[in-house]
């Protein structure tokens, strides 16, 4: 089991719980300020992207499914012999571990959990919190900690999760990116490690944007995006009128190729449809226009990954998560483990005959 999490953090959906309305001030001076450089900024990429138009864009390299299909486990929700029977039976070869900043001092049980998926390909989600954005000597310690433990492990990280939601700590994008500044010397002191980041969650191109075209001393290798699109339904449905999930990653690959901050790799680190009618372990879980049953979560699943490929511009896509009744492939309300139709379709991804590959 993991260390005891803050009293605002929602154990049951694995995320903070929602802010009060009162405590989502939009109007302070430095959301002003952080307004005015997305304009600006938005109003240079065109041109940026005229100028650069002709460069070779970002392209898979593998055309192996099992380089491609990521899972994300939590020691929250079973002990490591079940998930890795699972994880053996899906075939998975990259996993996403949470790590919380906020955790930094109590990181044995997460040690201890990753130390039984070596043979695997482990990226640290490292969350960040509240505490980091108003005491900013924290996030550059915990991050330390955090890569100094895990180095024997890993050398994959991502700095920060839903970075654009304020009750994930950062106010707005000027926020994280002062906490990825203070990263500037991590390369020095673990060259070899990846530094993943953006991780800008649902299709916000105006914040990804900022993330990736600044002009901040941090470097990032990978960007990253939780790419949700559930409350549209199925990936092939659009939003504004022009957005299915095709687009949007073609879209935010454009905008990779544009970056003075990141390197030409594109990871999808979180997506999911949560399910109607598991509450507590989704918020979303009385609203039908926002969660699917069992067997259209299994189609969407499919449906993301096999679109997703086809654009052959991204690395890797991670499902959040393995074991978790609200959304993920098991249910494991009930003390039992119910593989959910999700789960043999994730399973199918991987097999000889996998869809991706049809």
């Amino acid at each position: 089991m993991t260390p005891d999490n803050p009293d605002w953090w929602d154990p049951n959906s694995d995320q903070p719980y929602k802010l009060a309305r009162h405590e989502k001030n939009r109007c302070s001076i430095s959301h002003s300020v952080e307004y005015t450089k997305t304009v600006l900024t938005a109003a240079v990429a065109p041109l940026l992207w005229l100028a650069k138009r002709h460069n070779n864009y970002l392209k898979r390299e593998s055309l192996n499914p099992i380089d491609f299909v990521g899972l994300g486990i939590s020691a929250d929700r079973a002990d490591a012999n079940e998930l890795l029977e699972l994880i053996s039976e899906l075939g998975v070869k990259h996993l996403l571990i949470r790590v919380p900043a906020w955790h930094a001092d109590q990181l044995e049980p997460y040690l201890k959990f990753a130390e039984n998926f070596r043979d695997r390909r482990i990226l640290i989600n490292i969350l960040q919190s509240r505490e980091d954005i108003s005491n900013r000597h924290s996030w550059p310690i915990a991050i330390h900690k955090i890569i100094e433990s895990f180095g024997s492990i890993t050398n994959e990280f991502q700095l920060g999760n839903a970075i654009n939601r304020s009750k994930w700590g950062c106010r707005h994008v000027q926020d994280y990116l002062n906490l990825l500044d203070m990263t500037i010397d991590l390369k020095k002191q673990f060259p070899k490690i990846i530094l993943v980041g953006s991780s800008v969650i649902d299709f916000e191109p105006l914040a990804t944007l900022r993330t990736l075209f600044n002009f901040h001393p941090y470097k990032l290798d990978v960007c990253s995006s939780l790419l949700y699109v559930n409350r549209r339904g199925a990936p092939s449905n659009r939003q504004f009128g022009i957005f299915n999930l095709e687009n949007k990653i073609r879209l935010i690959a454009s905008l990779i190729s544009i970056s003075n901050r990141c390197e030409n790799r594109f990871w999808i680190t979180e997506t999911n449809w949560p399910l109607l009618g598991t509450k507590p372990f989704t918020p979303n879980s009385g609203h039908p226009r926002s969660t699917v049953n069992e067997s259209n979560q299994a189609k969407y699943l499919t449906d993301y990954y096999k679109t997703a490929w086809r654009t052959g511009l991204i690395e890797r896509v991670y499902w959040w998560q393995l074991k978790q009744a609200g959304y993920g492939l098991i249910d494991h309300r009930n003390n039992r483990s119910r593989k959910m139709p999700s789960f043999y379709a994730l399973k199918k991804l991987l097999s000889s005959d996998s869809p991706l590959l049809q």
